[in-house]
This record gives structure tokens, C-alpha cells and sequence, in this order.
């Protein structure tokens, strides 16, 4: 037996069917398993993707069922256009104690409510009137649009939202109003 050459050891035909079994496993892992770990990354980022797109969609469906409704309901006739008219000063108390109303039903608690004396004494056909007020921001809104339905309603001349504790706001309003 001769020593030193692998020949010696192993046939030559063993040696080629080694060599060619060693390529087979080779190209099977390269061809084979390579791209199947790819494909199932793949699969597995796609899968992270899709479930993270069905969580928005599960908290995101309620919110589009009550806009959904919400669309479907009739339109509003739109804002009221009442006839303007002139208050007379006798009235004065009257129209603070509506505003009072007003705001009371729109959920706000009224803190202060008075006249600008200012404008009252002038020769102006206005004057002022300033509303703070301690309610919901989302009532706001239906209160402005009251207020705005009055006969002798001129404009709002400011608004001022501040947060306070809790989920209301205090609300400062500067309201114009038509008199004689």
C-alpha cells in the first residue's frame, strides 16, 4: 500500500461521487434552502405588516361607523338668519338673562356676564357685552350658534379658550350686540 496519495486510499471512482455529492448537497442548500429563508423572512415581515394594519383597523372602525352615520343623517337647514332688530334699553337685563340661558343650556356654568357700560353711555348703536363662561369645548359650538339665531345679535368680537383641570374649558366671550 502506498501512503501519501489520497488515490491510494480511495478509488478514484469514490473519490468523483464524493466530490459530486458534496456539489449536490451544495447546490440543494444554495438553491434551495437560501431562498426559502428569504421568502419565509419575507413572509414573516408581511405578516407583522398585515397585523399591524388589522389592529388600526380594529380601533379605527368604530370611529368610521359613527362618521359613517353621521353622513348618512339628513342636512342641517343650515345656520338661522332670524330678522335683525334693534334692542331697546329696556330690554338690556332681559338680553343678559338670555345669554345666561343660552349658555346654562349648552352645559356651561356662567361665571361672570356683564354689560361694557362703556358702550352703553356712547352714540354708537352697539354695545358690548362680556360672557366668561366654565363648560365642555364640544357645547361651544351650539352656543355661538345660539347666540348668533338672536334678533339683536351683532358679532363676536373675541373669543378666549383656556384648559383647566378636567375635561371643561373656560371660555371668555365678547359679544356685540344691536340697541337703539
Amino acid at each position: 500500500m502506498r501512503t501519501g496519495k489520497l488515490g491510494s486510499i480511495m478509488p478514484t471512482q469514490s473519490l468523483v461521487f464524493l466530490a459530486l455529492g458534496a456539489a449536490a448537497i451544495l447546490a440543494f442548500i444554495v438553491l434551495i434552502i437560501f431562498p426559502a429563508q428569504r421568502l419565509a423572512a419575507d413572509l414573516d415581515r408581511e405578516i407583522a405588516g398585515l397585523t399591524t394594519r388589522i389592529e388600526e383597523q380594529r380601533v379605527l372602525a368604530p370611529i368610521f361607523t359613527t362618521l359613517f352615520a353621521k353622513s348618512k343623517a339628513p342636512a342641517s337647514m343650515g345656520l338661522p338668519a332670524p330678522t335683525r332688530a334693534n334692542l331697546a334699553r329696556a330690554e338690556i337685563g332681559a338680553a343678559m338673562k338670555r345669554l345666561q340661558e343660552l349658555a346654562t343650556e349648552h352645559k356651561m356654568t356662567v361665571r361672570e356676564l356683564k354689560p361694557d357700560i362703556n358702550t352703553l353711555t356712547d352714540a354708537s348703536a352697539h354695545f358690548f357685552v362680556q360672557l366668561l363662561a366654565n363648560g365642555p369645548f364640544m357645547d361651544l359650538r351650539g352656543l355661538l350658534i345660539d347666540i348668533g339665531a338672536l334678533p339683536y345679535f351683532e358679532g363676536i368680537e373675541e373669543i378666549e379658550i383656556k384648559a383647566v383641570e378636567g375635561n371643561t374649558k373656560d371660555i371668555a366671550l365678547k359679544i356685540s350686540l344691536r340697541r337703539e
